[in-house]
């Protein structure tokens, strides 16, 4: 016989229990504990009702049960995990979410961050049908279609906001193709809602191809990050507000001389870029019309930085962090090529976001990737997870080190493969958009 301890209008105990099954007055109140497992890909455990039962029977819902007459909430949420899916839990291993009054009940929220094998579930038959994992967006679907119970759009909020605070998420975004629109701008949308979300405690960083000149190029400092940027593909970590460099990947002088003996034996010249105090300088001897072009950029208020560059009559063999050049995908292929054979570097290639048959070719130190420099920024900042944005093949490396991997439905084929999930376009502010509905939960 199962009793339960009764509780008043506040959730304080009374002293007073009823056994399981006895009608509760108005006024009276009895412990119920939700359980909400959540893996490091965002997506939910979820169970079916055994369809003997007498209430929901066959339905999907929540991983939920009574406190038992003396057992305290957490200690509650742990037996239930166990019952029921046979998963063992650690005390103070449950995150406790909060509390609300429904009906009769005091729910508890309680949330476990794991990733589980499903198939090494042993379910508890009388109660459990099946379990399985399910996206935010597919229990969103199953509450449309009454597959899942709908315990009211109020409750869903409360559980996805105590979800999202219980873990500390980097959020990583590309810039050009996924952040900025098409014309190389922030559209006020995306500034407002990323600035708003910020400010409400959102942990939100950029990992970029560009360096401190694109970054001004485009007007970043519209948006207030409050944590620190990744620039050059991973070579970079920048701290906006104070306007200093906090981590550099830089390569050898003996790594130099190697890259540019490359360059010479195919006829090509680079552009080399160097560390001066927390400004980032480009040396080159000679340019493509298109890098010319490049380089003489303006910003939306025709401000120019032609200081940052430096045409010199030669490249010395001096420590420096970065080597870029573009042009047509098979001369890119041909000195990507003559790079191979130097170790201790990475050489990255990939289109234009603006520019047809127009390619990157980037070379940095072999330990200097996006997805490496996340992952340092996630442990500076003390975060538990990254969720990254991109839409390109330099992204991959991001995406690889993610917990969760979105591509913006304009990316690239090979971004698209490499990713968890797809989210709304560039021109559709689909970051904003996606770091919008994490937050608020509409459903």
């Amino acid at each position: 016989m199962e009793k339960w301890d009764l509780l008043d209008a506040d959730g304080n105990p009374t002293g007073k229990t009823i056994v399981r099954g006895e009608p509760l007055h108005a006024g009276m109140y009895h412990l119920v504990e939700h359980i909400w497992i959540v893996d490091s890909k965002g997506r939910l455990l979820i169970q079916q009702r055994n369809t003997n039962l007498r209430l929901m029977p066959g339905v999907w819902a929540a991983n939920s049960g009574s406190a038992q007459a003396g057992e305290d909430s957490e200690s509650a949420a742990r037996r239930e995990l166990f019952e029921e899916l046979s998963i063992r839990t650690a005390p103070g291993e449950l995150v406790y979410g909060g509390r609300m009054r429904r009906r009769n009940s005091f729910t508890d929220l309680w949330i476990l961050y794991r990733d589980i094998d499903v198939s090494s579930l042993r379910l508890q038959k009388e109660e459990v049908a099946q379990a399985k994992w399910v996206t935010t967006e597919q229990l969103i679907d199953m509450l449309g279609d009454r597959s899942f119970h709908h315990y009211g759009t109020a409750y869903f909020q409360f559980v996805f906001r105590a979800i999202e605070r219980g873990r500390r998420t980097l959020y990583v975004t590309d810039l050009d193709g996924t952040l900025l629109q098409n014309d190389r701008t922030l559209s006020d949308h995306t500034v407002e809602t990323v600035n708003r979300l910020i400010s409400r405690g959102m942990m939100v960083s950029a990992a970029t191809a560009r360096g401190t000149i694109g970054v001004q190029l485009v007007q970043l400092d519209r948006i207030r990050f409050r944590h620190p940027v990744i620039m050059l593909g991973g070579v970079l970590t920048y701290d906006m507000a104070r306007r200093r460099f906090l981590h550099s990947c830089d390569l050898s002088s003996g790594t130099v001389s190697a890259v540019l003996q490359a360059f010479r034996r195919v006829g090509r010249c680079p552009q080399l870029y160097r560390r001066r105090g927390n400004e980032v300088h480009i040396f080159y001897t000679e340019l493509t019309p298109k890098e010319e072009q490049f380089i003489h950029r303006t910003d939306p208020n025709g401000r120019t930085f032609d200081h940052y560059y430096h045409r010199v009559p030669y490249l010395k063999n001096t420590p420096a962090i970065f080597f870029s050049c573009q042009g047509p995908r098979a001369r890119q292929e041909e000195l990507a090529a003559a790079l191979e054979s130097i170790g201790g570097i990475r050489v990255v290639m990939y289109a234009d976001t603006y520019t047809e048959d127009n390619w990157f070719l980037e070379i940095c130190r072999d330990d200097a990737d996006k997805g490496t420099a996340a992952r340092r920024l996630c442990q500076r900042v003390g975060a538990d997870r990254i969720v990254a944005f991109g839409d390109n093949r330099n992204d991959i490396p991001l995406f690889r080190e993610a917990d969760l991997a979105l591509c913006v439905e304009n990316g690239s084929d090979d971004a698209k493969a490499v990713a968890d999930r797809i989210i709304g376009s560039n021109t559709e502010d689909g970051v904003a958009e996606y770091l919008h509905a994490i937050y608020n939960r509409k459903l």
